[in-house]
Protein backbone atom coordinates (compact mmCIF):
# COMPACT_ATOMS: atom_id res chain seq x y z
CA UNK A 1 0.00 0.00 0.00
CA UNK A 2 1.17 3.54 -0.90
CA UNK A 3 1.36 6.54 1.16
CA UNK A 4 -1.24 9.11 1.29
CA UNK A 5 -0.08 12.96 0.63
CA UNK A 6 -0.35 14.13 3.91
CA UNK A 7 1.52 10.80 5.10
CA UNK A 8 4.14 11.16 2.43
CA UNK A 9 5.58 14.53 2.85
CA UNK A 10 9.25 14.03 4.34
CA UNK A 11 11.10 15.20 6.98
CA UNK A 12 14.37 17.40 6.20
CA UNK A 13 16.47 19.49 8.77
CA UNK A 14 17.87 22.30 6.53
CA UNK A 15 16.66 24.29 4.04
CA UNK A 16 18.15 26.95 1.28
CA UNK A 17 17.63 30.27 3.08
CA UNK A 18 17.64 31.57 -0.58
CA UNK A 19 14.55 30.52 -1.51
CA UNK A 20 12.81 31.42 2.08
CA UNK A 21 9.21 32.61 0.23
CA UNK A 22 8.56 36.41 1.20
CA UNK A 23 4.90 37.88 1.85
CA UNK A 24 4.08 41.22 0.27
CA UNK A 25 5.33 44.63 1.63
CA UNK A 26 2.20 45.64 1.82
CA UNK A 27 1.22 43.09 4.30
CA UNK A 28 3.20 45.11 6.94
CA UNK A 29 1.28 48.43 6.10
CA UNK A 30 -1.75 49.67 8.07
CA UNK A 31 -3.04 50.31 11.57
CA UNK A 32 -0.87 47.63 12.86
CA UNK A 33 -0.73 47.64 16.61
CA UNK A 34 1.94 44.43 16.13
CA UNK A 35 3.55 41.34 14.19
CA UNK A 36 5.78 38.92 13.48
CA UNK A 37 7.23 36.94 10.76
CA UNK A 38 8.78 33.59 10.88
CA UNK A 39 10.52 31.17 8.55
CA UNK A 40 10.80 27.54 8.82
CA UNK A 41 11.73 24.50 6.92
CA UNK A 42 8.64 22.79 5.37
CA UNK A 43 7.79 19.61 7.36
CA UNK A 44 5.11 18.10 9.08
CA UNK A 45 6.72 19.46 12.48
CA UNK A 46 6.15 23.00 10.96
CA UNK A 47 2.77 22.76 11.04
CA UNK A 48 2.59 21.79 14.85
CA UNK A 49 5.30 24.65 15.26
CA UNK A 50 3.04 27.20 12.88
CA UNK A 51 0.02 26.54 15.03
CA UNK A 52 1.49 26.87 18.22
CA UNK A 53 3.64 30.46 17.36
CA UNK A 54 0.25 31.94 16.43
CA UNK A 55 -0.98 30.65 19.40
CA UNK A 56 1.29 32.40 21.60
CA UNK A 57 1.36 35.46 19.72
CA UNK A 58 -2.71 36.06 19.41
CA UNK A 59 -2.13 35.01 23.48
CA UNK A 60 0.49 37.79 24.08
CA UNK A 61 -1.58 40.32 21.97
CA UNK A 62 -4.32 39.94 24.38
CA UNK A 63 -6.96 38.17 21.94
CA UNK A 64 -9.72 36.25 23.03
CA UNK A 65 -10.03 32.32 22.87
CA UNK A 66 -12.26 31.45 20.26
CA UNK A 67 -9.97 34.09 18.12
CA UNK A 68 -6.72 31.96 19.12
CA UNK A 69 -8.57 28.87 18.65
CA UNK A 70 -10.26 29.78 15.18
CA UNK A 71 -6.51 31.74 13.94
CA UNK A 72 -4.85 27.84 14.96
CA UNK A 73 -7.34 25.86 13.09
CA UNK A 74 -7.19 28.08 9.62
CA UNK A 75 -3.69 28.37 9.88
CA UNK A 76 -2.75 24.63 10.46
CA UNK A 77 -5.25 24.23 7.15
CA UNK A 78 -2.78 26.90 5.06
CA UNK A 79 0.44 25.33 6.32
CA UNK A 80 -0.54 21.47 5.16
CA UNK A 81 -1.98 23.01 1.89
CA UNK A 82 1.44 24.66 1.43
CA UNK A 83 3.12 21.46 2.52
CA UNK A 84 1.23 19.57 0.42
CA UNK A 85 0.50 21.48 -2.78
CA UNK A 86 4.25 23.61 -3.19
CA UNK A 87 7.43 23.38 -3.11
CA UNK A 88 7.79 24.20 0.76
CA UNK A 89 7.02 20.44 1.31
CA UNK A 90 10.00 18.99 -1.06
CA UNK A 91 13.82 18.77 -0.43
CA UNK A 92 14.90 21.91 0.91
CA UNK A 93 11.46 23.22 1.37
CA UNK A 94 11.24 26.67 3.63
CA UNK A 95 7.20 28.26 4.69
CA UNK A 96 6.67 32.03 6.03
CA UNK A 97 4.09 32.41 8.26
CA UNK A 98 3.21 36.48 8.94
CA UNK A 99 0.95 37.10 11.89
CA UNK A 100 -0.48 41.39 12.08
CA UNK A 101 -2.79 42.30 14.68
CA UNK A 102 -3.82 45.96 14.26
CA UNK A 103 -7.02 47.81 15.64
CA UNK A 104 -9.63 45.75 14.48
CA UNK A 105 -8.72 42.14 13.22
CA UNK A 106 -6.07 39.39 13.13
CA UNK A 107 -4.26 38.79 9.33
CA UNK A 108 -2.37 35.03 9.34
CA UNK A 109 -0.78 34.54 6.11
CA UNK A 110 1.46 31.55 5.31
CA UNK A 111 3.94 31.79 2.22
CA UNK A 112 5.12 29.38 0.26
CA UNK A 113 7.43 28.23 -2.32
CA UNK A 114 5.10 27.88 -5.19
CA UNK A 115 3.74 25.11 -7.68
CA UNK A 116 5.20 21.37 -6.84
CA UNK A 117 7.13 20.38 -9.55
CA UNK A 118 5.67 16.72 -9.94
CA UNK A 119 8.58 14.73 -10.81
CA UNK A 120 9.98 15.35 -7.91
CA UNK A 121 7.75 13.65 -6.36
CA UNK A 122 7.35 9.94 -4.94
CA UNK A 123 4.10 10.57 -3.39
CA UNK A 124 1.08 8.20 -4.29
CA UNK A 125 -2.02 10.44 -4.65
CA UNK A 126 -4.86 9.06 -2.27
CA UNK A 127 -7.88 7.43 -4.32
CA UNK A 128 -10.48 8.88 -2.50
CA UNK A 129 -10.71 12.19 -3.41
CA UNK A 130 -13.63 13.04 -0.73
CA UNK A 131 -11.30 13.49 1.62
CA UNK A 132 -9.75 16.46 -0.07
CA UNK A 133 -10.78 20.13 -0.58
CA UNK A 134 -12.12 21.20 2.88
CA UNK A 135 -9.34 23.08 3.78
CA UNK A 136 -10.79 26.20 2.25
CA UNK A 137 -14.04 25.85 3.71
CA UNK A 138 -12.67 25.54 6.99
CA UNK A 139 -10.86 28.57 6.62
CA UNK A 140 -13.50 30.69 5.38
CA UNK A 141 -15.34 28.99 8.24
CA UNK A 142 -12.78 30.14 10.84
CA UNK A 143 -12.30 33.52 9.21
CA UNK A 144 -13.88 37.04 8.56
CA UNK A 145 -12.09 36.73 5.05
CA UNK A 146 -9.65 34.88 3.11
CA UNK A 147 -7.92 35.29 0.17
CA UNK A 148 -4.22 33.58 -2.09
CA UNK A 149 -2.09 36.24 -4.27
CA UNK A 150 0.89 34.94 -6.01
CA UNK A 151 3.96 37.07 -6.52
CA UNK A 152 7.17 36.16 -8.97
CA UNK A 153 7.75 32.68 -7.04
CA UNK A 154 5.93 32.85 -4.33
CA UNK A 155 2.30 31.67 -3.30
CA UNK A 156 0.48 33.57 -0.27
CA UNK A 157 -2.53 32.49 1.53
CA UNK A 158 -4.18 34.23 4.10
CA UNK A 159 -7.21 35.04 6.33
CA UNK A 160 -8.13 37.57 8.63
CA UNK A 161 -10.48 36.87 11.88
CA UNK A 162 -12.56 40.53 13.06
CA UNK A 163 -11.77 40.88 16.47
CA UNK A 164 -14.42 41.40 19.01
Amino acid sequence: MGTTDSQGVRTFDTADACGTPVVDPAEFTGSATDHTVWSCVGNLTAVRSIRSRVREFLGRAGCAETVRDDAELAVSELATNALLHSRSGQVGGVMTLFIRVGAGSVRVAVADQGRKDPAASDVIRREDQNEYGRGKLIVEDCSSRSGEYWTEATHVAWFEIDLP
